[in-house]
């Protein structure tokens, strides 16, 4: 069986392909679980920024040719459980477009592979030439994209 990350990335690309004729964004997937009970986490946004945010009513609508896409990829050699949500709160970053997008909000970011430092929180400033400019206590940290384990909003209550 393939890796958990080639499935991971696997799902994203035939699910992106997809997506914008339905109007949608793929946020993120997640793959977990084992070979016999797999999970897939699907998180979906409008690919417009300006509409509402997305509800409940709105994923429900978007899960059968969702889950068609996952079903045509066949990745697993038995069933699995498919969980398609909104990106909530905390919405993981993972492409350039997206740290474009939330400049101004608060991040946290975890490098991978990265000497000294690993975990910054700070406000994203921008993304230039393959890094997130983040702003952590009053130092603009240069991040490269590439050694990003994770990231995502820090919600502010």
């Amino acid at each position: 069986m393939a890796k958990t990350s080639e499935i991971r990335d696997r799902l994203i690309e035939a699910l992106e392909a997809s997506a914008p004729s339905h109007g949608i964004d793929i946020v993120d997937v997640e793959v977990s679980g084992s070979a016999k009970a797999s999970i897939v986490r699907v998180r979906i946004d409008w690919l417009d920024p300006a509409k509402d945010p997305i509800t409940l009513e709105d994923v429900a609508a978007q899960n059968a040719w969702i889950d068609k896409i996952i079903e045509a990829e066949d990745p697993f050699p038995g069933s699995y459980i498919l969980e398609v949500s909104s990106p909530g709160l905390d919405r993981p970053l993972r492409r350039s477009q997206d740290f474009q997008r939330y400049v101004g909000e608060t991040v946290q970011v975890k490098l991978r592979g990265h000497e000294g430092r690993r975990n910054f929180t700070g406000e994203l400033a921008g993304f230039e030439d393959g890094q997130i400019l983040l702003e952590c206590d009053g130092v603009q940290e240069h991040l490269p994209l590439g050694e990003v384990q994770s990231a995502h909003i820090k919600p502010r209550f």
